[in-house]
């Protein structure tokens, strides 16, 4: 029986907590869409409206920067 190292266990809570959905909201990454569907049980259609919202608040904080 192996014990993980707190450290080892802090990292692997980062990386399924934060690194997977800001890799999916910002880089739409299938894996990690797909990772998300998974994780919270989204059907098709609400993973849809995940990526319009996506799209919508990256739209307007462009045109924010842009303007």
């Amino acid at each position: 029986m192996s014990v993980q190292h707190p450290l080892r266990q802090k990292r692997l809570f980062v990386m399924d907590w934060l690194i997977h959905p800001i890799r999916a909201v910002f880089f739409a990454d299938e894996q990690a869409f797909n990772w998300i569907q998974k994780r919270l049980g989204l059907s098709n259609y609400q993973m849809a409206a995940l990526v319009w919202v996506k799209g919508l608040i990256i739209g307007i904080l462009l045109g924010w920067w842009l303007l």
